[in-house]
């Protein structure tokens, strides 16, 4: 008796899942350039990437609601937010966009009571987000995954987490401190914004 397989097209960058698709069309035509070792799928003109995260169509329903939630929150259009950081529904749920990421960090001291760290950055979008899709436990490890599909790193993340005011520790996870939670919220829309938290910096320890 004939088995029948389900094939599934899985986009990783390193051990990181970006995105996967069980659609035939696709992963027939992935398979028809790989095979015939053009690089190119077809009907697209050589040199030019194909985006599983670059058409709306690709968000299930609820990665929409919650797309328009999170944007919502930060007062910045939905779209916007898309193109900084490519929220998910699967891991590792935050893909940074380089040039905002970029744009963000000149636009924040190296040190100083008002440093963000990359830990602190990467963790500060996906705290906000995990609330959006009831994301239950988000540890540091989580928050490394996200810089390590832009290739960043954070020299000293448990310092940087331990002094900051709006990310706290509770037993094996990490989640947003709701006192603070206005500073995590300026922080994430400076980013998507490209530009520095619009906080008041005597308020910021």
């Amino acid at each position: 008796m004939a088995v029948k397989a389900n094939l599934r097209l899985i986009l990783m960058a390193d051990e990181v899942v970006v995105a996967e698709s069980e659609d035939p069309q696709l992963w027939q035509a992935a398979f028809r350039a790989v095979t015939a070792g053009t690089g190119a799928l077809e009907g697209r003109s050589p040199g030019t990437p194909f985006d599983l995260r670059g058409s709306r169509d690709w968000l299930g329903e609820e990665e929409q609601i919650a797309l328009s939630a999170f944007a919502e929150e930060l007062g910045v259009d939905a779209a916007t937010v898309r193109a900084a950081c490519s929220p998910r529904a699967i891991a590792p749920y935050i893909f940074p966009d380089k040039l905002h990421w970029e744009a963000f960090k000149k636009c924040t001291p190296e040190r100083g009571r008002t440093t963000v760290s990359n830990i602190v950055l990467a963790l500060t979008l996906l705290l906000l987000w995990a609330e959006k899709i009831r994301l239950e436990r988000v540890t540091m490890r989580d928050g490394t995954a996200v810089l390590r599909t832009i290739g960043a790193r954070d020299e000293h993340p448990g310092r940087a987490v331990e002094n900051c005011a709006w990310i706290e520790r509770r037993m094996n996870r990490l989640v947003i401190n709701p006192e603070e939670i206005s500073k995590a919220i300026a922080v994430a829309r400076g980013y998507c914004l490209k530009r520095a938290p619009d906080w008041d910096e005597s308020e910021v320890v």
